[in-house]
């Protein structure tokens, strides 16, 4: 439950835009701006949620979700480990262990919207709060690493200490995913590659919340 409560009261920045558009599909005969206002949100919810379906989907089939959500002996198929071994067991978590399922959580509660009268313009002004890359980082810590994300290691390619990782399907006793360890004397040469993930996902969903009107 202590996790559930930090996850929820994690900070949301603000994303504008004006509803100048979306206000020509409204008839004029509003009779006041808290009628106009619920007029609007009714017109554009619709378009929001399908716009957060497509975030959650594209999330979903990411390559680096479909191979973190595939577990410890699954294969690299997002090539960020040139093909050798698995992010799973690369990053180091346990077997059993769910890394992409706050994430889904983030993009199924975290976006929400209000509707305001921008000034005496006549125009209304609607407001997004969505979930921020420095949000997800600071829920996604490297289980052997406090303070540091793998999300973001995945995207700027910057995992240090790794240069160690050994791979087995077979596995590894002393593992904690059970397919990878750190050798202090052996090295695979594997190194992590620049991986555009979460980041992106959300500019690319910025963009579609700006263009409502489409």
């Amino acid at each position: 439950m202590a996790k559930r409560n930090a996850f929820i009261s994690a900070s949301r920045p603000v994303v504008t835009v004006n509803a100048k558009e979306l206000l020509r599909e409204l008839t004029s005969d509003r009779p006041n701006d808290k009628s106009m206002a619920m007029a609007l949100r009714n017109l554009i919810e619709p378009k929001i949620k399908e716009r957060q379906e497509e975030l959650e989907r594209k999330f979903e089939a990411h390559p680096v979700t479909v191979e973190l959500n595939a577990g410890p002996r699954a294969s690299n198929t997002s090539g960020a480990l040139g093909g050798y071994g698995n992010l799973f067991s690369f990053i180091g978590f346990s077997s059993g262990d769910d890394p992409t399922k706050v994430i889904s959580r983030i993009f199924e509660e975290k976006i929400r919207f209000k509707v305001q009268r921008a000034g005496k313009t006549g125009k209304y002004r609607v407001t997004f709060f969505i979930p921020s890359t420095e949000e997800i980082y600071g829920l996604t810590s490297i289980p052997w690493m406090t303070g540091k994300s793998w999300v973001k290691s995945l995207e700027t390619g910057d995992l240090t200490n790794l240069g160690q990782y050994l791979y087995s399907a077979a596995g590894f006793s002393s593992s904690s995913s059970g397919t990878g360890i750190q050798a202090t004397n052996k090295s695979s040469g594997v190194t992590l590659r620049r991986t555009p993930y979460v980041g992106k996902l959300i500019e690319d969903f910025k963009k579609r919340l700006l263009k409502l009107d489409r």
